[in-house]
């Protein structure tokens, strides 16, 4: 018992020890300036604008894709959309959602597919809405 209290009281007395000497520590320097709020939207507006050219030269790769390509890519897709309604159907299992909330779900995945597939368009650009 005296041997766990000496060992103990040493422990504690470690401890308070190293938490009572300094800490140092080294930062790297660094040569950063200040970022005014125009920088950081002109930074933005860039981004954006790397983005924007770069969906517009996969919508040019994807129009120059064979029917067979993108017919392969549909499959994807749909395969896709069957998974989003296993998750749906599990959800209703389990009481998640209701069965009238899972039919429509599955209705707007279904149109929204649909749409994609007649407008023959890029599946990964969204249409901006109106």
């Amino acid at each position: 018992m005296n041997k766990s209290k000496l060992c103990s009281f040493a422990i504690a007395g470690m401890l308070s020890f190293v938490g009572i000497q300094p800490i140092t520590t080294l930062a790297a320097q660094t040569d950063t300036g200040i970022i005014t709020q125009s920088d950081k939207t002109n930074n933005q507006q860039d981004k954006k604008a790397a983005l924007k050219q770069k969906m517009e030269q996969a919508n040019e790769k994807w129009n120059s894709l064979s029917a067979d390509e993108k017919e392969e890519i549909y499959s994807l897709i749909e395969s896709k959309m069957e998974a989003d309604d296993k998750v749906i159907d599990k959800l209703v299992e389990l009481g998640v959602i209701q069965n009238e909330d899972a039919a429509n779900f599955k209705t707007h995945l279904q149109n929204r597919f649909n749409k994609l597939k007649e407008s023959g368009e890029f599946p990964l650009l969204r249409q901006k809405s109106k």
